[in-house]
């Protein structure tokens, strides 16, 4: 289990608070409900953008803190998978690895192809081009499947 500093931290303070004596030059103790614990990033006021493969060649404009949500159509079962190539990870930032979201698959079949989600933020201001490549990691120096393009601007 693992367990946030600032909660460690107000525990910590807390139990503290409550020892000693009750001398009148003392603090009053502080109890749970009395420590306001703020949490280490604020949710922004933008909503993430959700763009697909109709995105493709096209202009996306994001605030500073704003999210961009990446799907695309994928097989994992092929050995394919959307790989990042051009980005300037100073201006927009990859959030965490890719996810997959499988289609509905009612028969049980193998092979089934779904949709990979790619997540970014948007980090500072400034222009970059996301690309994105579909391709098997093993095979060096072949064209990929498929490529998918936005110029990100953020402000």
């Amino acid at each position: 289990m693992r367990v946030r500093m600032p909660l460690v931290m107000v525990t910590a303070g807390l139990a503290l608070a409550g020892c000693g004596s009750s001398g009148s030059n003392e603090a009053t103790p502080l109890s749970a409900s009395s420590v306001a614990v703020t949490p280490a990033a604020s949710p922004t006021a933008h909503a993430a953008e959700r763009i697909g493969a109709d995105a493709d060649g096209k202009d996306v404009s994001l605030a500073v803190g704003q999210g961009l949500i990446v799907t695309l159509e994928a097989n994992p079962t092929t050995g394919y998978a959307w790989q990042v190539g051009q980005l300037d990870q100073n201006v927009v930032k990859q959030n965490g690895s890719p996810d997959y979201e499988q289609d509905s698959n009612p028969d049980g079949k193998v092979g089934v192809g779904g949709k990979s989600v790619l997540n970014f933020v948007a980090a500072a201001p400034g222009s970059t081009t996301l690309s994105l490549s579909y391709m098997r990691a093993w095979e060096q120096g072949m064209e990929p499947a498929k490529r998918f393009t936005v110029n990100v601007t953020v402000r």
